[in-house]
C-alpha cells in the first residue's frame, strides 16, 4: 500500500505567527512612546487621563508687542514669541494666548498678528508640547459680525488651539442678546474643527443674569473677577493700597463658589460644595486669573517686603487651586506696571541685546620682497633652572555645586535697538529673567514649582477645599483634602502670611498636622507650622 506524505507547513505558519506576533508587539511599544510624546500628561490622548486639556490648563497671556524684538526695531513681534519657547516651556504652562489688539483698532479681530509669523510660531509651538490661542477684540458693529466670525475662522484654520473673547469690549458694542448670539456662532465654529478648540471668555464688567447664562453655555472657561484688589473697606491697611487677608479670601471663594453669578459673599461651604460649578448649567470651573500688584507706595523696606509678599500669595492661590489659570505675561517675575501701560518683558537688567564681540583681524600675509626687510638676531634662551618651576594649582573637592558667575547684560534681552523707556518697569533691574532664573528663592521658580504641582499632585488637582478663617492673623490659610478614591495621595496645607509677625498654623481642624512635609524647595526653616513674615507655605500631610 503506498503512504501519502503530508506536506511541512507546520514550520511556515508558526513562522508566520512569529512575526505577526513581533510586528504586534512593536505598534504597541512605539504608539504609546509616540503619543506620550507629543502630549502632556494632562493632554488627551497621552493614555494617561481622558480629561479634557484645558479643564486644569495654565494659559499666559501675552502681548507681542511687548514680549521680544527678533529684529531690532524695538518693538515685539511673533518671531520673538518663537524665540522664546524654550522659556515658555521650562515655565511649565499649557497654551499661550495671543493678543491679537494691541498695535491697532481698525480690525481688531486680526489686526497685528501677521499670518506668516503665526504659521512659524503655531509649527514650533507643537514642539514644544504648547498650544497657541488667539484674543479677538470686538466687532465695530452688529453689521460687522461676518467679518468677525470669518477672521475667526481664519485664526482657527491657522491652527489656533481656541479662541479668547473680550466680553467687556464686547459690552461696550451691544447688549446681552448680539453678545450671546456672537457667542453662539464662535462656539459653533469652534465646534466645528478637530483638535478640541476651546472659546474663552472675560468675565462681564456688569452681573448682567442672561450674559452669565450665556457665558456658561456657550464658552468652555469664563475668567473670574481678578483676585488680589485692594480692600475698598474699613478693613484695608493704612497707608497702603495692598489687600488684607480677609479680603482676599472673600475674593478667592467668590472665585472658586459663585462668581460667575455675581455673587461676592461665597461662603467656605459653597465652595466645599460646589467648587466653582456654575449654578446657571455650566459645564467647568472659572479661569482664575489675578491682578497686577501695583507698586509699593514708598520706597521703604516694608512696603517692598509686603508687595513681595503678597505676590508669592497670588501665586500660591492661583496654582493650589484645581481651576485653569490664567498668568499675564511678567508676572511670574512680578513686573511693575509701567508709566504709559503695561510693561515690557523684562529678560536682563538692562534688557539690552549686546552686538556680539568681533573677532580680532587676520594677520596680513607680508608682501613679495619683504622677506628679509625685517632681520631679528638670535637670542639664546635662558638657562632652565634659572628660575624655580611654577606651582601647581591647589584642587580642592567638594560636594558642593559651583555657582556659575554669567554677566546677565551678556544674556539676549527684549531688543538689539532702542524702546520706549516709559514702557520700562521700574523694578526691572531686579526683578527679570536673568537674575531670578538661578536664584531658587525667587518668584520665578516658586511659579515653576506651583506649575508642576498643579498639573501632577492629585489633590491639588482633584482635592476639596477648606478654607480657615484666620483673619485675625492676616493670613490666609486652607486646606485641600486628598479625594476618598486615592490611597497614596496626601493631605495638602496652604499658608499665606500677609503680615510683618510669623504665624503659627497649629490648629487645621480633622486634619492631623504631624508629618508635615514641605513640598517647596528650599524648605523653610525651623519648625514647619510657623509661616515667616509674607512668607507663603505649601506642603502634604497623610
Amino acid at each position: 500500500m503506498q503512504t501519502l506524505h503530508r506536506p511541512q507547513t507546520r514550520p511556515i505558519l508558526s513562522a508566520v505567527r512569529l512575526c505577526l506576533c513581533a510586528v504586534l508587539l512593536c505598534l504597541t511599544g512605539f504608539l504609546p512612546a509616540r503619543a506620550q510624546t507629543l502630549a502632556q500628561r494632562n493632554w488627551v490622548g497621552s493614555g494617561v487621563t481622558v480629561e479634557p486639556w484645558w479643564r486644569r490648563a495654565v494659559f499666559y497671556r501675552i502681548d507681542p508687542d511687548k514680549f521680544q524684538d527678533s529684529d531690532g526695531k524695538g518693538k515685539g513681534d511673533l518671531a520673538g514669541v518663537t524665540q522664546r519657547l524654550d522659556y515658555l516651556q521650562s515655565l511649565g504652562v499649557d497654551a499661550l494666548i495671543l493678543d491679537s489688539t494691541s498695535g491697532s483698532k481698525a480690525h481688531p479681530a486680526r489686526s497685528t498678528l501677521s499670518a506668516e509669523g503665526f504659521d512659524d510660531l503655531a509649527r514650533a509651538a507643537v514642539g514644544s508640547h504648547l498650544r497657541v490661542l488667539v484674543e479677538l477684540g470686538a466687532p465695530a458693529s452688529q453689521g460687522d459680525d461676518a467679518h468677525y466670525v470669518a477672521a475667526a475662522r481664519g485664526w482657527l484654520n491657522q491652527g489656533a488651539a481656541g479662541l479668547y473673547v473680550p466680553t467687556r469690549e464686547l459690552e461696550a458694542v451691544d447688549g446681552t442678546g448680539h453678545i450671546a448670539q456672537l457667542l453662539h456662532q464662535l462656539r459653533a465654529l469652534t465646534n466645528s474643527f478637530p483638535g478640541e478648540r476651546v472659546l474663552l471668555a472675560d468675565a462681564p464688567a456688569r452681573p448682567d443674569q442672561d450674559l452669565l447664562k450665556a457665558l456658561a453655555k456657550e464658552t468652555q472657561l469664563t475668567a473670574s473677577a481678578a483676585i488680589g484688589s485692594a480692600a475698598t473697606s474699613s478693613s484695608a491697611k493704612p497707608d497702603s493700597q495692598m489687600p488684607t487677608a480677609a479680603s482676599l479670601r472673600a475674593q478667592l471663594t467668590a472665585a472658586l463658589g459663585t462668581a460667575a453669578l455675581g455673587n461676592t459673599a461665597a461662603s467656605t461651604q459653597a465652595v466645599a460644595a460646589g467648587y466653582g460649578q456654575r449654578a446657571a448649567g455650566g459645564e467647568n470651573n472659572p479661569l482664575l486669573l489675578a491682578v497686577r500688584v501695583p507698586a509699593a507706595t514708598d520706597v521703604s523696606a516694608k512696603d517692598g517686603a509686603a508687595k513681595a509678599g503678597l505676590e508669592r500669595a497670588l501665586a500660591v492661590m492661583l496654582l493650589a487651586s484645581r481651576s485653569a489659570v490664567m498668568l499675564e505675561y511678567g508676572q511670574e517675575l512680578g513686573l511693575d506696571a509701567a508709566a504709559k501701560s503695561e510693561p515690557l518683558m523684562q529678560w536682563t537688567p538692562s534688557n539690552l541685546t549686546r552686538a556680539p564681540k568681533l573677532a580680532p583681524p587676520a594677520p596680513k600675509p607680508e608682501e613679495p620682497g619683504s622677506r628679509y626687510a625685517g632681520f631679528h638676531p638670535f637670542v639664546p634662551p635662558l638657562p632652565k633652572n634659572l628660575f624655580p618651576p611654577p606651582p601647581m594649582p591647589v584642587v580642592v573637592e567638594s560636594d558642593e555645586p559651583v555657582a556659575v558667575v554669567i554677566d546677565p547684560n551678556s544674556l539676549p534681552g527684549f531688543t538689539a535697538g532702542t524702546f520706549d523707556a516709559a514702557l520700562a518697569a521700574a523694578n526691572g533691574a531686579t526683578a527679570n529673567v536673568a537674575m531670578e532664573q538661578y536664584d531658587p528663592r525667587s518668584l520665578l521658580n516658586l511659579y515653576r514649582q506651583l506649575i508642576q504641582l498643579h498639573h501632577e499632585n492629585a489633590t491639588v488637582r482633584n482635592g476639596a477645599e477648606t478654607v480657615l478663617d484666620r483673619d485675625a492673623e492676616d493670613a490666609l490659610v486652607w486646606v485641600r483634602r486628598a479625594p476618598a478614591s486615592s490611597r497614596t495621595s496626601a493631605n495638602v496645607v496652604a499658608a499665606c502670611n500677609l503680615s510683618d509677625k510669623p504665624v503659627v498654623v497649629g490648629d487645621l481642624g480633622a486634619v492631623n498636622v504631624r508629618g508635615l512635609r514641605s513640598l517647596l524647595s528650599p524648605e523653610p526653616k525651623g519648625d514647619l507650622l510657623t509661616v515667616a513674615p509674607y512668607a507663603v507655605f505649601v506642603g502634604q500631610v497623610r
